[in-house]
């Protein structure tokens, strides 16, 4: 039977450590492998195609499912795309400027930032992306006339924030992510990582059981809840441990390569 096998990027299949951004040479044999078994290997991630640099786009895979759930490509073809309502987007931007938070919008084709100075991880973000990936991104002034079309977003707090209105206004529409110091992934309710796994798994007729995902962080956890098997690297804080069918090695350690052997996939 063939199965549908689903990676995280950062921390499960690239390693990010200061200037050191690479996939494992352990991880690639690992893939080589699984799909000359015949397995269908995607990665499955919160970042939107925009944000997928060439070292992520050289990776050898089947396809991509994005922006948690909310873009689905196989080879060559797109088979599911969807984005926020314009209306709802421009609605959004006015809310966040008022609401002291630090923010990122992450379209198909681009990633966009507001123009205030940072003190997030979104300014480290923001500056990682312009010095060593050059993604193609756009600042959005206050004035900003042309509402930009984005898929998900990012916030960070700052201090005496109004987030809890925001929240309290958009909860209907979309699900708030919580990754931990301040930091909360928004997606149109509906879609996850999760929701994207179904979808290939009707698409290419293969039951829930014969699926398994790897991840390692709070925005994996609907993926690896879902999936009929859950991997967590060992690199993982204790919050998603606690939700794995199983534990590899960290990513320096073999992990990929090492649960896949495990489960006698390769």
């Amino acid at each position: 039977m063939q199965n549908l096998i689903f990676f995280d990027v950062d921390g499960t299949l690239i390693v990010k450590n200061g200037e050191d951004y690479h996939i494992p040479e352990s991880t690639s044999k690992a893939l080589k492998l699984l799909r000359e078994n015949g397995n269908l290997c995607f990665i499955n991630s919160g970042r939107t195609m925009a944000e997928m640099d060439s070292v992520i786009r050289g990776i050898e895979v089947d396809g991509f499912v994005c922006g948690c759930g909310t873009y689905i490509s196989y080879k060559d073809d797109v088979l599911f795309s969807i984005s926020i309502p314009l209306k709802l987007c421009d609605e959004i931007i006015n809310d966040l400027q008022k609401c002291n938070v630090e923010w990122f919008l992450e379209g198909k084709n681009r990633i966009y930032f507001n123009n205030i100075p940072s003190n997030t991880q979104i300014g480290l973000f923001k500056k990682e992306l312009i010095e060593k990936f050059f993604l193609p991104f756009s600042i959005i002034l206050p004035d900003n006339k042309d509402t930009p079309v984005f898929d998900k977003f990012c916030v960070c707090l700052l201090p005496n924030n109004n987030f809890e209105y925001f929240l309290n206004k958009y909860r209907e529409y979309f699900t708030f992510i919580d990754r931990g110091d301040d930091f909360f992934e928004i997606v149109p309710k509906g879609y996850s990582k999760a929701t994207g796994i179904q979808f290939l798994a009707d698409y290419f007729d293969i039951p829930i059981k014969n699926t398994y995902a790897v991840g390692d962080s709070a925005n994996d956890l609907s993926m690896l809840e879902f999936a009929g098997t859950g991997i967590v690297m060992g690199n993982s804080p204790e919050n998603v441990t606690k939700y794995a069918d199983y534990v590899t090695d960290s990513i320096m350690d073999n992990g990929i390569y090492n649960a896949m052997k495990y489960f006698n996939l390769i």
